[in-house]
C-alpha cells in the first residue's frame, strides 16, 4: 500500500516550465526519490530524480480536472476541489445537474491531508 508524504526529508517539487508547485519528492535513506502528488498519495515507487520530477510534470494540476468524489456521513458526493494547501484542500459540492463542471460555491469542506475520504470516480469500486 502506498505511504503518505513522510515530513523528513521531503521538499516540494515546482515544475521548471512555469514555477507552478504540482506535487512533493521525498528523498530515501539510499539516495532514490519518491514522488508525491498535492494530496500526499504516492505515485510511484524509489526513481532517480530526474524521472521522479518528470512524472510530476507530467501529472501537473490536470489531476484536479477530473471528478472527485468525497465521503461524507456514509455517502460518496461529487465535488470539485477548490484550492489545496500543503496541509489541507478545500472542496465545494459539485452543482447538480450542471451542464459543465460546476460548483456550489456557497458551502465547501475543509479536508486535513493526507486523507483516505477524497476518491477519483475512476478508482470507485464497481465503476
Amino acid at each position: 500500500m502506498p505511504q503518505h508524504l513522510p515530513p523528513e526529508n521531503t521538499f516540494d517539487h515546482r515544475r521548471s516550465l512555469d514555477g507552478e508547485h504540482v506535487g512533493y519528492i521525498h528523498m530515501t535513506a539510499d539516495g532514490a526519490f519518491i514522488p508525491y502528488d498535492l494530496l500526499h498519495r504516492q505515485q510511484a515507487e524509489a526513481l532517480e530524480l530526474d524521472e521522479a520530477e518528470n512524472l510530476l510534470d507530467d501529472l501537473g494540476l490536470a489531476m484536479f480536472v477530473e471528478d472527485w468524489w468525497l465521503d461524507l456521513d456514509g455517502d460518496r458526493v461529487p465535488v470539485l476541489i477548490q484550492e489545496v494547501r500543503r496541509d489541507r484542500v478545500s472542496v465545494a459540492f459539485a452543482a447538480a445537474g450542471a451542464i459543465a463542471k460546476a460548483a456550489d460555491m456557497t458551502s465547501s469542506i475543509e479536508v486535513l491531508l493526507p486523507t483516505d475520504r477524497l476518491h477519483q470516480t475512476a478508482a470507485k469500486e464497481g465503476s
